[in-house]
């Protein structure tokens, strides 16, 4: 029947050619040239079009390897049919090989893989992810991966609206911790990975000990240190010039030992938990501000350094006392610190439209771009010889952002080198409280 169809013209034409041939009339007899060109053109018309049909067939149909016998043109076309055809079919062979391997891999590794469509339903889980999570496959295909995970900030997570990783216990084992991890993809949905680090967790949490422990037990011998340096330094042996140096470096550096175990117990509270809503409060930041600029006011007076403040004195925010001491503390002593005499330091705090920002802009020396990554470490210093000779413990700006992310917030840090530095700690905008100004006050 399909070649039927493509035959169909010539046959027609080939009908009319009797019909001439009976007629008697000399006007029938005029047109009959024109009848066998216009035969000899569908003839060569059906031709291709049979040839054409017999590629499409051929092409078509997957389980002919060879092309069918062709003449002309078209014995070049099915030629260059036969080669493409195999060079996908090697390809495809190629890629299935390489599904199957990248299967294999994935169902063999010990991290959860699951990969999830745009409105978050499971296409796809590893074996892993069918014993950590409790899954039934392929039965709980097409469902949302959040129906078994019940957790806390997953459905923004799993949406990509939340945080880019994300801890919770195991549901087959509550004291397994898995970490999430979502990478979008390009044709929509996503792939979620989780990675067991309990083990981590649990050296972490040594460490944290640990540090706490020994920070807690140096406390109670170094203020008997200092307790006995000062009693030394009051009596006459201190008036001995040799012996009075060596007790007031003794003491310098007794009071820097203490700096550094109280920073590493605030810090040890800090990685320890959230904040607790109990303990907070609504703080005025600029009056924190005030104060601290107050206590620094001999270092800033003795470096003739300009402080320009942008703070919003009605705005609020909730948080732990000791908390927003830390930042505040830790980024202005930082400013001045690290400021050359007679530059300016600008300090601002207010509300943008989503987020509130507190900003310590100084014009010292900058930082290095290749440190700016590792600056919020913990003793990381930028530059050693400096950092000793003005002092610091090196955990100032780790106890910032740590302080800053118990509260879901982020500390920012943006440098030039020759031109200062800017440290910017943005909080969620719902920690904001609006204080009006008190009349008596004005």
């Amino acid at each position: 029947m399909r070649y039927l169809r493509a035959w169909f013209s010539p046959i027609a034409l080939w009908a009319l050619i009797p019909i001439f041939l009976a007629a008697d009339d000399l006007r029938a007899w005029s047109y009959l040239p024109l009848v066998v060109i216009a035969f000899l053109l569908a003839l060569w018309v059906g031709w291709h079009r049979q040839q054409s049909q017999s590629f499409s067939a051929w092409f078509r149909n997957p389980n002919t390897l060879l092309p069918p016998l062709a003449g002309g043109m078209w014995e070049e076309t099915f030629a260059e049919g036969y080669h493409w055809r195999r060079d996908q079919e090697a390809q495809h062979r190629q890629l299935s090989a390489q599904i199957v391997q990248l299967r294999d891999a994935l169902q063999a590794m010990p991290d959860v893989v699951v990969l999830m469509d745009e409105r978050g339903q499971l296409l796809w889980v590893n074996p892993s992810g069918i014993r950590l999570l409790q899954l039934q496959w392929p039965d709980d295909a097409g469902k949302p991966l959040a129906f078994w995970l019940r957790t806390p900030h997953l459905r923004a997570f799993l949406a990509g609206e939340g945080p880019p990783t994300l801890q919770l216990p195991a549901p087959a084992d509550a004291q397994q911790i898995l970490e999430g991890m979502r990478y979008p993809l390009a044709d929509a949905g996503a792939l979620v990975i989780f990675r067991d680090v309990t083990r981590i967790r649990q050296l972490e949490q040594v460490r944290q000990d640990f540090v706490a422990n020994v920070s807690h037990e140096l406390r109670s011998p170094l203020t008997v240190v200092r307790g006995f340096l000062e009693n030394m330094l009051d009596s006459p042996l201190a008036a001995d010039d040799e012996v009075g140096s060596q007790l007031r470096l003794m003491e310098q550096q007794a009071l820097r030992m203490q700096s550094l175990v109280e920073d590493l117990l605030s810090l040890a509270r800090m990685e320890a938990a959230e904040a607790n809503p109990e303990h907070c409060e609504t703080l005025m930041l600029a009056d924190m501000v005030h104060n601290t600029l107050d206590a620094m006011s001999p270092a800033v007076v003795q470096k003739r350094l300009q402080i320009d403040t942008a703070l919003d004195a009605n705005l609020g925010i909730v948080a732990e006392t000791i908390d927003l001491t830390s930042i505040v503390r830790n980024l202005l002593e930082n400013a001045v610190k690290y400021s050359p005499a007679e530059r300016a330091i600008r300090v601002r705090w207010e509300r943008c439209s989503d987020h509130l920002r507190f900003v310590v802009q100084d014009t010292g020396d900058g930082i290095a771009a290749e440190h700016l990554q590792r600056i919020t470490e913990r003793f990381y210093r930028v530059d050693k010889g400096r950092s000793r000779r003005v002092g610091g413990t090196g955990l100032g700006l780790a106890i910032v952002r740590h302080a800053v992310e118990r509260y879901q917030g982020h500390l920012e840090v943006t440098s030039e080198v020759g031109k200062g530095s800017t440290f910017t700690v943005v909080f969620p905008l719902h920690l904001a409280r609006s204080i009006p100004p008190n009349p008596a006050a004005s």
